[in-house]
C-alpha cells in the first residue's frame, strides 16, 4: 500500500470535478475506511507559504481543500481541522487563501500553529534533530492529511509532500533551525526528520496548476492537470517530481528519505490511474550546481568566493523589511535596498521565500534560463 501513487486527470478547479477526482484517486489506493473513522480528529495540512491569492499558485487551492472537506463530511467525520504555520502571519494567510471562509461554511476548526502550544517531540530514529518543536495540533489530531502544492523550489529544486510537513514546526523555530543547520545537506536531514516525526496518514497533492520558475512563492502558474494521492509522502514526491521533469537524484531530501526507509525505492513505486504526459517545469538555471555539500566541506575558500547569496532588485523592492526580519543569521541590513553580509549568509534563501514582491533571486542564476526539454514530452 505504501508504494502506490494514484494519478487522476483534473483540468480545472470546478468543485464537483475536483471532488470526483479525489474520490476516484482514493478508491484507487484503497483502504481509506481503515485510515479515517467517523470519530477521528482529522487535520488538513495544506501548503500556505505566503499570503497570496489562489490564482498565484503558491498555495494549496481552497477548492481542493473544500473537496476533501466534503468527502470527509460524507463519511461522517465531525471534527475537521485546517492548520499551518506560514510567513507574514498565519491569520492573514488563512484569510487571503480562503481557509477562513471554508471553516465558516463547513464548521471546521482553524488551527494557527503559531498561536498554540508547542509539543517537543522526541524521536530516537531521527538523524539530525531528535527533538522537534511541533505544533500540538499535530500531536492532538488522530489523522493528518498532508495536502501539498506541486512547485519548483529555488533552493531544493522541488517542493511537495515531504517539505510541506516542515510547516508543522512552530513559528520562528523554522528560522532557528536554518541557523542551526547552516548547510543544505543538514537542512535536508531535518526535513526528513520532520516527516519521520509527523508521519502523515494520507497525502493528496494539488497538481492541477503548479508553480514553475522562481518558486515556492514567486514563480509562474503552470497547468499540470492532475490530482495525486498516496499513503506515503516519499512515493508521492518521487512520482510528482518525475511528472514535472525532475530526476529524483536532484532532490536531496527525497534520496535521504528513501535511504532512511521512510518510503519505497524509486523502482518500487507503483503508479496507478491515468497515464499523463510529463510537463517539464521551467526552473532557475544555476551557474554552479556542484556548489553544494561537497564544496562547503572540501573547498570552503572556493565556496565562500562563489556561494549563492540573495540578490535584490531595486525596482521591485518595496523596502518592507521582511527579508531582514526573517533572516535566521541576521545577515541582512536595510539601506536603500537590503544589503547582504556574505560572511554571515548561509544561503538558505528564507528571505526569497518570504518576499512576495518577487524582488529577490539567487546570485548564481544564469541570465538566460533554458528549459531542459519541451513540455509534454
Amino acid at each position: 500500500m505504501n508504494n502506490l501513487v494514484s494519478k487522476v486527470k483534473c483540468t480545472s478547479y470546478n468543485l464537483d470535478k475536483v471532488e470526483n477526482a479525489i474520490k476516484l484517486s482514493l478508491n484507487q489506493i484503497g483502504n481509506i475506511e481503515n485510515v479515517i473513522k467517523e470519530d477521528s480528529k482529522v487535520l488538513l495540512k495544506p501548503n500556505l507559504v505566503s499570503p497570496l491569492p489562489p490564482e498565484k499558485a503558491a498555495t494549496t487551492h481552497p477548492v481542493v481543500i473544500e473537496a476533501m472537506i466534503r468527502i470527509l463530511k460524507g463519511i461522517g467525520v465531525k471534527e475537521i481541522w485546517i492548520g499551518d504555520s506560514g510567513v507574514h502571519g498565519t491569520p492573514k494567510i488563512f484569510s487571503i487563501c480562503g481557509m477562513n471562509d471554508l471553516a465558516k461554511k463547513y464548521g471546521c476548526k482553524i488551527c494557527d500553529f503559531d498561536n498554540y502550544y508547542i509539543d517537543e517531540i522526541y524521536e530516537e530514529s531521527n538523524k539530525y534533530m531528535k527533538r522537534l518543536p511541533l505544533s500540538k495540533y499535530i500531536t492532538e489530531s488522530d489523522v493528518i492529511i498532508n495536502m501539498p502544492k506541486i512547485k519548483i523550489h529555488h533552493a531544493e529544486t522541488y517542493t511537495g509532500a515531504i517539505k510541506n510537513m516542515y510547516g508543522s514546526i512552530v513559528g520562528k523555530n523554522k528560522m532557528q533551525i536554518h541557523a542551526r543547520t547552516q548547510t543544505k545537506d543538514n537542512f535536508q536531514h531535518v526535513l526528513v526528520d520532520v516527516l519521520n516525526s509527523t508521519k502523515p496518514n494520507l497525502c493528496i497533492m494539488d497538481a492541477i496548476v503548479g508553480m514553475e520558475g522562481n518558486g515556492p512563492a514567486n514563480g509562474k502558474p503552470i497547468e499540470t492537470n492532475m490530482i495525486l494521492t498516496s499513503y506515503n509522502a516519499v512515493a508521492m514526491d518521487i512520482v510528482a517530481a518525475r511528472q514535472i521533469g525532475i530526476d529524483v537524484k536532484e532532490v536531496g531530501y527525497i534520496e535521504k528519505a528513501i535511504k532512511r526507509g521512510l518510503g519505497p525505492k524509486v523502482q518500487e513505486v507503483k503508479e496507478i490511474g491515468d497515464k499523463l504526459p510529463v510537463i517539464t517545469y521551467d526552473r532557475p538555471a544555476v551557474a554552479l550546481k556542484f556548489l553544494g555539500r561537497f564544496a562547503q566541506k572540501l573547498m570552503p575558500v572556493f565556496y565562500y568566493l562563489f556561494k549563492p547569496v540573495p540578490k535584490f532588485d531595486p525596482i521591485k523592492c518595496i523596502e518592507c523589511g521582511i527579508c531582514k526580519e526573517i533572516c535566521p543569521v541576521n545577515a541582512i541590513r536595510m539601506e536603500k535596498i537590503p544589503v547582504v553580509d556574505k560572511k554571515l549568509c548561509i544561503s538558505c534563501f528564507c528571505c526569497q521565500e518570504a518576499c512576495f514582491s518577487d524582488a529577490i533571486e539567487r546570485s548564481d542564476v544564469k541570465k538566460e534560463k533554458k528549459k531542459a526539454c519541451k513540455r509534454g514530452a
